[in-house]
């Protein structure tokens, strides 16, 4: 089964992905978890991605297929989740195509709704959380 988690930061779409690997033994693509690791894997991907982060600019659509690809190759185990792409109708267009190329389809799309205060309270919550593990918080984890 290939589902789509949609909803903003905070809806709860990796809690509920973290549930359906662990129930289910899906994948999770997470494009901003591909991205943070992919900027410290040190291959040539990884190194372009970097360049293009640190420097404050939006990764482009074709690097982040590009990582989706390469997690399409490997074992399917019990199908994938994207995890918050695709965001924009190109994207979803690039998605569809690549989902076709590999014989794979969508089984169903499901958008998170939040009440904006509920998704604030969550993100702050989130990056205090990650503080006081000893951790960051991320970049995006503000009010």
């Amino acid at each position: 089964m290939n589902i789509i988690l949609l909803g903003p930061p905070g809806a709860g779409k990796g809690t509920q992905a973290a549930k359906l690997v662990e129930e289910r033994n899906m994948i999770q693509l997470s494009t901003g978890d591909m991205l943070r690791e992919a900027k410290t894997s040190g291959t040539e991907m990884g190194k372009k991605v970097a360049a293009i982060m640190d420097a404050g600019e939006l990764v482009t659509d074709e690097i982040v297929i590009g990582l989706i690809r390469e997690k399409l190759e490997g074992d399917k185990k019990g199908g994938f989740i994207f995890d918050g792409f695709p965001r924009t109708l190109p994207q979803a267009d690039a998605l569809a195509d690549l989902l076709y190329e590999k014989g794979e389809s969508l089984d169903v799309v499901i958008e998170m709704q939040v009440n904006d205060e509920v998704l604030v309270e969550r993100i702050l919550n989130r990056a205090a959380e990650a503080v006081a593990a000893g951790g960051e918080a991320r970049a995006d984890d503000n009010a």
